[in-house]
């Protein structure tokens, strides 16, 4: 068996295949390169796509914000609950 190479090599050599649902262009990148950035956009031509590759859940405001609702609607009718 040879040398086998470090993973955080292969890591940031390996290139990435994003394939734009919009105009259906290949975008090859490589890992390194997309690992620093929040967004890339689609090399296609005349093609506006923006991919979003930030990390984590994305923040849904109106899904937030039903739920609050929904929380403190519960909170209330607890309280107005007549005892007994």
């Amino acid at each position: 068996m040879g040398d086998s190479p470090d993973i955080r090599q292969v890591r940031a050599a390996a290139r990435i295949l994003l394939v734009c649902p919009d105009c259906g262009h290949e975008n090859a990148e490589y890992a390194k390169t997309l690992r620093g950035t929040g967004t890339f956009y689609c090399a296609g031509d005349g093609c506006d796509y923006i991919f979003d590759l930030a990390p984590g859940e994305r923040r849904d405001f109106g899904g937030s914000f039903s739920k609050l609702c929904k929380r403190l609607y519960a909170a209330f009718y607890i309280v107005r609950r007549p005892s007994g």
